[in-house]
């Protein structure tokens, strides 16, 4: 009979599968509206990247702050 720690793991197993799923159709997705936008020449390679660096620099901001939140002179009193 098998343990309840044991389904977990065979649970975990599942949803970790799901989620690679997942993850493989959205990058096919997003690969597939990328070569369309770059083929009506709607976006290029340049465009493309400095938008993900901007992207990029926005989201890791966001995620060191909400890491290290600031403490406002209110809180501190």
């Amino acid at each position: 009979m098998p343990t309840s720690y044991s389904l977990e793991h065979v649970q975990l197993a599942a949803q970790l599968a799901d989620l690679k799923q997942e993850h493989y159709h959205t990058l096919l997705t997003l690969n597939a509206l990328i070569a369309i936008l770059t083929s009506k020449g709607l976006v290029n390679d340049a465009e493309l990247q400095r938008t993900m660096n901007r992207i990029d620099r926005t989201l890791e901001q966001l995620i060191a702050n909400l890491a290290h939140p600031k403490v406002s002179v209110d809180q501190q009193r």
